[in-house]
């Protein structure tokens, strides 16, 4: 495995501009501090291809990743304690898939 995509939507009450903001501000720059982590890809979903509803996801990341194990430990570590909290604070209904790319 060696992506780490994420889905989830916004949190109550927070601003789509707000937040995307702080993606930018302090949550981009945070991956560059990581040694399991890196690239990450930020998508808004709109809607579902071909219908009027909108996407079960607001927001989507696609993360390269050294192994899901590496992630874990390195996020359990105490300097990280924050900035974790911080993101959960943000967001809901996160799914984290762990994937393997296959092409290219």
């Amino acid at each position: 495995m060696d992506t780490m995509i994420v889905m989830y939507n916004l949190a109550d009450g927070q601003k789509q501009e707000d937040f995307e903001q702080w993606l930018r501000d302090v949550d981009l720059p945070g991956y560059k501090k990581l040694r399991s982590m890196r690239n990450p890809s930020y998508y808004r979903g709109e809607g579902l291809l071909g219908e009027a509803a909108p996407a079960p996801y607001r927001y989507v990341v696609v993360i390269e990743m050294d192994s899901p194990e590496a992630v874990e430990q390195e996020m359990a570590a105490p300097e990280w304690e924050g900035f974790v909290a911080d993101i959960e604070s943000r967001i809901k209904d996160a799914a984290y898939v762990t994937a393997t790319r296959i092409a290219p």
